[in-house]
């Protein structure tokens, strides 16, 4: 294993890959251009303006100050949430699953609608999208600990169990914006 600067290895390897001459308008190792979607550019990491793998603008974390701020979204987008957190309990038990399809869905939803905010707005959304899963998943996951004595994540639950917690309102008001508190009030 080779440790140290590694920077003239890869423009050695880029300058052959150009017939002798290092390019320096060659997008990063694996990026297209900006037309091509979600990835970065060398022009987009020089100005800044830096996307995620789903092409949204907005969402680095880093020295972000908005990275960990709560704040309103679509009822749209938080309905969306509590069903891929229903969806979570009723097929996995409350686990994740290993469906792609579901989580690419999820992603690609969500990154749409970032891309309908404003773009300092956009990494706060996605906090508070995540504070939303986080909140819902544990509440839901206190019920089901009460109804079930000595359930854990992955066990099975019954449906009629989860039918009940599912329509309590403590539960669907965290959707509807009524809950107080971080019980997620946006």
């Amino acid at each position: 294993m080779r440790i140290g600067n590694n920077n003239q290895g890869i423009w050695q390897l880029l300058s052959r890959m150009n017939g002798g001459k290092a390019n320096m308008n060659m997008p990063f190792a694996g990026a297209k251009r900006s037309s091509a979607g979600g990835r970065n550019t060398l022009e987009d990491q020089l100005t800044g303006h830096r996307k995620n793998s789903y092409g949204v603008e907005g969402m680095c974390v880093t020295n972000n100050p908005n990275a960990r701020k709560i704040i309103k979204v679509a009822d749209e987008m938080k309905q969306c949430v509590f069903n891929s957190v229903k969806d979570a309990y009723y097929k996995y038990n409350g686990m994740s699953g290993d469906n792609e399809a579901e989580w690419e869905e999820m992603a690609q939803a969500k990154n749409n609608y970032y891309k309908t905010l404003k773009k300092e707005d956009r990494v706060a959304a996605a906090w508070t999208l995540g504070q939303l899963e986080i909140s819902i998943g544990r509440k839901v996951a206190s019920a089901v600990k009460e109804r079930v004595p000595g359930w854990t994540h992955g066990k099975p639950i019954p449906s009629d169990v989860l039918d009940e917690i599912f329509a309590d309102e403590s539960i669907t008001s965290m959707v509807s914006g009524e809950a107080k508190g971080l019980d997620m009030k946006i």
